[in-house]
């Protein structure tokens, strides 16, 4: 005898309270409940509790992700790169120690051209089963079995006439 299993669910969703996830939500009360303790030990125990509701918000909403990441991430990216372009603009300020303090090159707001837009070279001697990608028909390399364009047969290499 045997079992057949039949399932309409195309998509695994996690549970938890409308969009927010249950690991968010169980992130955001421990911390909460944390910060509620130790207030708790403390001479302000009568804010325990309006502390307790306020980080938990607080945490909920710094730990939504937003294009793969959470608030408190892109907040900290955006001092970053505010740091980096003050360090830029003022090479002899306050932002420049701060930039270093932190390990910030500030070299990395000015973009160079010719690094950007360099074409990488790939080499042929790799596995070839993988793709190899060609900036452009030159570096196509005939004799080593590379890219082949479509031809008929019979047709011989150089003949453009035989070629589509």
């Amino acid at each position: 005898m045997a079992a057949q299993f039949k399932s309409n669910v195309r998509r695994r969703e996690e549970k938890g309270f409308g969009s927010v996830s249950m690991k968010r939500l169980i992130f955001c009360g421990v911390g909460a409940v944390l910060v509620f303790m130790t207030l708790r030990l403390t001479p302000l125990a009568g804010l325990s509790l309006p502390g307790l509701v306020g980080v938990f918000a607080a945490l909920l909403m710094l730990s939504g992700p937003r294009g793969g990441l959470p608030l408190w991430q892109r907040i900290l990216l955006g001092w970053r790169g505010s740091l980096v372009l003050a360090a830029v603009k003022r090479p002899g300020g306050l932002a420049v120690q701060l930039a270093q303090g932190l390990s910030l090159n500030p070299e990395i707001a000015r973009l160079r051209g010719e690094r950007v837009f360099a074409v990488q070279t790939t080499s042929l001697d790799d596995d070839p089963g993988e793709w190899t990608l060609f900036a452009t028909l030159a570096e196509y390399d005939r004799d080593r079995g590379g890219l082949r364009l479509v031809e008929m047969e019979g047709s011989h290499d150089g003949d453009p006439a035989a070629t589509r």
